[in-house]
């Protein structure tokens, strides 16, 4: 029940940049429990992790389609770009395409 994204994110920091990040698991595929371990994982880990408001190149990109449910996706920022897993792979998209596909945004680069 475990979103593919994280561990892409995970491995992108750990192959591109040489650094590791904690992992998360959950135990349904609650969008909600989904969007509660992003926020453990990001906010309550010793990953080094915080919230800025202009993407720099390599920060994680977290993603939600309604405020209602909160963020459930994520991928990392590469010049003007979103890295990220989808169901048929991993894929490079444009920041407008991503606006427009994930109303919420937010942005975290490391400490």
């Amino acid at each position: 029940p475990n979103p593919p994204c994280w561990p892409m994110v995970a491995d992108f920091y750990r192959r591109e940049l040489g650094q590791t990040t904690q992992d998360f698991r959950t135990v349904t595929d609650s969008v909600r429990d989904i969007a509660k371990a992003f926020s453990i994982a990001l906010n309550k880990s010793n990953n080094g992790f915080m919230q800025i408001f202009e993407p720099v190149n390599n920060c994680v990109v977290l993603m939600g389609r309604s405020h209602r449910i909160g963020i459930e996706h994520c991928g990392v920022y590469l010049d003007g770009n979103v890295l990220h897993a989808s169901p048929n792979g991993v894929v490079l998209e444009g920041m407008p395409t991503i606006k427009d596909t994930y109303p919420l945004i937010e942005f975290w680069g490391k400490a």
